[in-house]
């Protein structure tokens, strides 16, 4: 075999078990929390009280931070705040929608960054917005969704040499809400 066909095919292997490596994502589903999300490995479950307007919340937080395998980002996160009850009953869209306003304006303003585009999105029925900053070393991707009187926000953070890459959508597009309409 000449070396130029044994160069081939090692190149091929390497191609073909980096395909299948990077495809194995770990599926984190919780009940409690009600929502499911592909991590690119098994993520750590945390919660924090935080100091908001409407008094103390929990924040319970779902995360994967790669630190030993190479990875296209920094963070992937899932978020949960439970808002309390009687600040949703019998609200419309106008008051629903500036909640996410602060919802993205809180999230700029918490990482010193500049907001690149902000859309208004559905999922399952549910208001939401996109939203990318720019942070000091790269970018923050952000889906935030308001189910009744809870927030739930995906996020992705990578450095700015990774921006738009591939495993962003993979995991926004895999985070799906157990609750819907």
């Amino acid at each position: 075999m000449t070396m130029k066909k044994i160069f081939f095919a090692l190149v091929a292997i390497v191609f073909i078990t980096g395909i299948s490596f990077s495809q194995d994502w770990d599926r984190y589903k919780s009940d409690d929390l009600a929502f499911i999300a592909n991590f690119p490995s098994e993520p750590k479950r945390s919660v924090q009280k935080i100091n908001t307007a409407v008094g103390e919340l929990d924040m319970h937080m779902v995360m994967y931070s790669p630190s030993i395998l190479p990875d296209d980002n920094a963070v992937y996160s899932v978020i949960r705040s439970d808002y309390p009850e009687d600040q949703f009953e019998g609200v419309d869209s106008d008051y629903k929608n500036n909640v996410l306003d602060g919802a993205v304006e809180g999230a700029v303003s918490n990482v010193n960054g500049a907001l690149l585009y902000d859309k208004k999105i559905k999922h399952n029925g549910y208001p939401g917005r996109e939203i990318k900053i720019e942070i000091s070393m790269g970018y923050m991707y952000i889906n935030a969704y308001l189910v009744d009187n809870v927030m739930f926000i995906s996020q992705v953070v990578c450095v700015k040499s990774n921006d738009g890459n591939a495993s962003i959508e993979r995991f926004l597009n895999s985070f799906d809400i157990l609750k819907v309409k």
